[in-house]
């Protein structure tokens, strides 16, 4: 089963940084224990979400993505999410993007080879306006969990 994990946000942006960081430490992971080696799976960073992820997704069978996510949750709340359950995202205010379901909706009517099974894990961010490299502590503390249950299902 060809799978995708993609680590989604802005590397400038504190906590909207989580998804790639997430995704180099999983890589590091696969690429550093002969056990967890992988060939079946891809890591990618992704900078934005919608209608960007079609490409990174397609022709893959599963796609996990890791964001940020805000919902006025207590930061560091993880969830496990897929496209149908995804609560409004900011992205949907902008006539130039769409949400995932909208990007997904719109990749099935091309015809694209999209993945029909997508996980998404988020973390609740506490900071995804200023510029920083560095997570806050309550995202820095929920990063461990989310790789290691990703590690888990790749299993």
């Amino acid at each position: 089963m060809k799978t995708i994990v993609i680590g989604l946000g802005n590397p400038l942006l504190r906590d909207d940084s989580v998804g790639p960081k997430a995704a180099r430490l999983i890589r590091q992971r696969l690429e550093g224990d002969m056990l967890c080696h992988r060939a079946d799976v891809r890591v990618s960073e992704v900078y934005a979400g919608g209608i960007r992820l079609l490409d990174a997704m397609a022709g893959f069978d599963r796609a996990f993505i890791i964001d940020s996510i805000i919902t006025g949750k207590p930061p560091g709340t993880v969830y496990k999410l897929t496209p149908q359950s995804l609560p409004q995202t900011r992205n949907c205010g902008c006539s130039h993007d769409m949400t995932l379901p909208m990007a997904l909706g719109m990749g099935k009517m091309l015809g694209m080879e999209l993945p029909t099974d997508i996980q998404i894990w988020a973390i609740e961010a506490k900071d995804i306006n200023c510029f920083g490299e560095e997570l806050s502590l309550e995202v820095e503390r929920s990063l461990p969990m989310v790789i290691n249950d990703v590690m888990d299902v790749l299993k």
